[in-house]
């Protein structure tokens, strides 16, 4: 049976849409799972709850874009890791899929709640095609809204082990690698009848790989690509212009450099300003103001945070630090919230307007500043708890002597 959802009515608060300025001493009325109405001249319904929204914020939940929250508890223990393969497995998995094994139960969700996030791509690791990535939504019960949302690829791939250098050519290596499993793939798709046959030159990859690799050749699966330097950047824009694919960019700390052939392509960036100096001879150019020189290029624009998963929350930290660097407040809120959303398909989360899904976060202050916090927050309207096992464990032990 369907739980009937409260009319809420937010009033008094500095409410950002995600689509323009923030609304100053406005009302969001919430209306089952979705808004209702916003605006600074919006009257309550008689039979809403009022919320006071003084002194506070409203934002659309956030979007954590390349997470692994519910794929990695510990991630010192092998055993807590899911979403990826052994190392000695083909590095290209594109039939993986972190649906099958994503997690609702696990102590990352509430601490991404507690950041403010409704809403990730929760993606896999390892080897050059890591699989397929999850669009999840983080409620109290949890729920898979796309089971394939994007193919995961990573160049290079990365190494074996923690400690492994880079082979010399491993980026060489993962070109040469994609195009072949993009060519046995067009062998493939022209040639079923043959292949389930066996009439057909063996294949680097299995059935199920290729169909998948088939759905990216068809625009129908955007790929979502792991990479760094500007030589690799341009290697994957080209690629993707001569073999027609949608694609998105994933670290990207040289993508500032070409700036304006993304523009032109359309190709949106996803980075993690969190990650503003260089870590590897594959970011050497990186820098804290690359979010405000791809926004002012006109690239679109994604801010995520790419570290672990039991730092999910500070992905709105991450959007602070654009903005101290020159970035709009505006344009970082939507980086967060409506360009993710845009970009997997769900135009109608991310945003703050009648109609859209009541994915919402109230604020005690600035969501972008580390001394504010979220206070409350609705998931398709239902109020969902903030607390986290470590609020648990401090309130448990902060009286022991």
């Amino acid at each position: 049976m369907k739980t009937l959802l409260a009319t809420i009515a937010l009033v008094h608060a500095t409410v950002h849409t995600g689509t323009g300025p923030a609304l100053e001493d406005a009302t969001v009325v919430i209306e089952g799972d979705h808004v209702e109405a916003v605006g600074a001249n919006v009257t309550p319904p008689a039979n809403a709850t009022v919320i006071d929204g003084r002194g506070r914020q409203v934002t659309p939940g956030l979007f954590a874009v390349a997470s692994r929250v519910g794929e990695v508890d510990a991630e010192a223990e092998s055993s807590s890791v899911e979403g990826t393969l052994p190392e000695s497995a083909d590095p290209v998995r594109a039939a993986l899929r972190v649906a099958d094994t994503y997690n609702p139960a696990s102590f990352t969700i509430p601490i991404a709640r507690g950041g403010g996030i409704t809403e990730a791509l929760v993606t896999p690791s390892g080897g050059l095609v890591s699989g397929q990535a999850a669009l999840v939504e983080l409620g109290a019960q949890g729920g898979i809204r796309k089971p394939s949302a994007a193919l995961v690829v990573s160049i290079p791939a990365p190494p074996s082990g923690e400690d492994s250098p880079s082979p010399a050519g491993g980026r060489s290596a993962a070109f040469l690698r994609l195009r072949q499993a993009f060519a046995d793939t067009k062998l493939y798709r022209a040639s079923h009848g043959s292949y389930l046959g066996n009439r057909l030159r063996p294949l680097s990859l299995s059935a199920a790989d290729l169909e998948v690799l088939e759905r990216a050749l068809s625009r129908e699966l955007l790929l979502l690509v792991e990479v760094d330097r500007a030589a690799e950047i341009r290697g994957v824009v080209s690629l993707a212009r001569e073999l027609e694919l949608r694609i998105a960019l994933v670290g990207a700390a040289e993508a500032w450099e070409l700036a304006p052939e993304l523009a032109r392509a359309k190709i949106p960036v996803v980075i993690d300003p969190l990650r503003a100096l260089p870590e590897s001879f594959s970011s050497l150019h990186n820098r804290p103001d690359a979010a405000r020189i791809l926004q002012e290029a006109g690239v679109p624009l994604v801010i995520a945070e790419l570290s672990s998963p039991h730092f999910a929350h500070r992905l709105r930290w991450a959007a602070g630090n654009a903005v101290a660097e020159g970035l709009s407040h505006d344009a970082a809120v939507a980086a967060v919230t409506r360009a993710p959303a845009e970009l997997f398909g769900e135009p109608n989360t991310g945003v703050i307007r009648p109609g859209a899904v009541a994915n919402l976060v109230l604020w005690n202050g600035d969501p972008l500043e580390v001394t504010s916090w979220a206070q409350r927050m609705w998931i398709r309207g239902a109020e969902v708890s903030l607390e986290t096992r470590q609020d648990l464990l401090t309130r448990r032990y902060r009286h022991v002597p």
